[in-house]
């Protein structure tokens, strides 16, 4: 089923923080969703706790911002709207939470 409804994630050393919003977005009574992260250079372990939420769940997409672009999170917001699938957005940062409704 193609998702309804894109959830972008601009992040920038906040895998201390992400993995818990990553869980109110996997713990939605609502389901037909993507969520698109989008990395803009983390030095921290950003990269490695996607991989176990990519693995966790196929709906989580993960990107690293391309180097031509410039930094900063409403580049990565951009970046990620051109990798949804759709059209209907929520914008999300990566320390927000979701309630499960």
């Amino acid at each position: 089923m193609k998702p309804f409804v894109s959830i972008i994630i601009p992040t920038f050393n906040r895998g201390h923080l992400l993995g818990e919003t990553l869980e109110s977005v996997l713990a939605q009574t609502y389901s037909n969703w993507e969520c698109i992260i989008v990395d803009d250079g983390s030095a921290d372990a950003t990269d490695e706790l996607m991989e176990f939420y990519i693995a966790k769940d196929f709906r989580i997409q993960y990107y690293h911002r391309p180097e031509e672009r410039p930094k900063g999170a409403n580049t990565c917001r951009n970046y990620g709207l051109t990798q949804s699938s759709v059209r209907n957005i929520i914008w999300f940062d990566s320390d927000d939470l979701m309630t499960p409704d």
